[in-house]
């Protein structure tokens, strides 16, 4: 009977430091986070006549490292963009616009 409690304490003990182990782990991955300072741009785009024209901006605007969200309106001829600061010029963004096929005012 006493190995039967001395097995059972045994497994208790070692599933208690498996779990310890998991949550310092998990508490060591969570200090390594970076706070990423963004910047919005707002650019008018000439050319937009649709929702698909919104997609197609957005879309391509996606596809810049460092661009985080992107607004577009037809209706406005605006586009909004959430960028990483110091990471993605607004010439960048408005040159990846004209690739595309429309127009930015400057």
């Amino acid at each position: 009977m006493k190995r039967f409690f001395i097995i059972i304490f045994a497994l208790a003990l070692f599933t208690a430091c498996q779990s310890n182990t998991k949550k310092a782990e998990s508490e060591s991955k969570a200090e390594t986070t970076q706070v990423v300072e963004l910047q919005e741009l707002e650019l008018t785009v000439t050319g937009m006549t649709c929702s698909g024209c919104e997609n197609t901006v957005k879309n391509g605007l996606k596809q810049i490292d460092g661009v985080v969200e992107v607004q577009a309106s037809h209706k406005n001829s605006k586009v909004t963009i959430k960028v990483e600061k110091d990471k993605v010029s607004r010439e960048e963004i408005a040159q990846q616009i004209e690739t595309i096929g429309y127009n930015v005012e400057k």
